[in-house]
C-alpha cells in the first residue's frame, strides 16, 4: 500500500480527498492558462500532456474514493 492509499484509506471526513482534488484542479488550471497564452509547439506538447496527466489524475482519485464508499 502506498503513502497515498494510506492517506485516502484513514480519511473518514474527506479532508484529505477534497485537498488533493483542489491540489490537481489548481495545476490543471494553471497548465491550461500557460497553454492558453501560446506558447512554442515543443513547449505545447509538453504542457499538453501534462494538462491531460492532472485529468487522469484527478479520475484515478475519483474512481478511487468511489471504491472506498
Amino acid at each position: 500500500m502506498t503513502d497515498l492509499e494510506q492517506i485516502l484509506n484513514n480519511d473518514p471526513t474527506g479532508a484529505e480527498v477534497k485537498k488533493l482534488k483542489e491540489t490537481l484542479f489548481q495545476a490543471q488550471t494553471s497548465v491550461k492558462r500557460k497553454l492558453d497564452q501560446g506558447c512554442d509547439p515543443q513547449q505545447y506538447q509538453q504542457l499538453t500532456k501534462q494538462h491531460e496527466a492532472y485529468i487522469a489524475a484527478q479520475a484515478v482519485l475519483e474512481n478511487y474514493v468511489s471504491r472506498l464508499s
